[in-house]
């Protein structure tokens, strides 16, 4: 499994939540459709948050991105998006 984390802080709370809207419409569903396995977004503050991404493995991931790509740009125009990613390498969860 490959992992992908954006974290990403808008300008303002009005854009935070332009882009939180536009991540969990159209971007997310839209990757799971492309063979993305999940998305989770994770809000710490009121105009930042982190997303991760669970892929199969890295060339899916850049897959995905390559889909992306140019709304990936459009957004960093208005908003500081940094990357972190890996394959996972330990996975230790309790059963529910």
């Amino acid at each position: 499994m490959y992992v992908r984390i954006a974290e990403v802080t808008s300008t303002s709370d009005m854009q935070f939540k332009m882009l939180m809207a536009f991540v969990e419409n159209v971007l997310l569903p839209r990757n799971i459709e492309a063979g993305q396995l999940s998305g989770e977004i994770f809000k710490t503050s009121e105009n930042s948050c982190f997303v991760v991404s669970r892929f199969s493995s890295k060339q899916e991931a850049d897959k995905i991105m390559q889909i992306m790509r140019t709304e990936m740009e459009e957004l960093r125009g208005n908003n500081r998006i940094r990357f972190l990613e890996g394959e996972r390498t330990f996975n230790l969860f309790r059963p529910t």
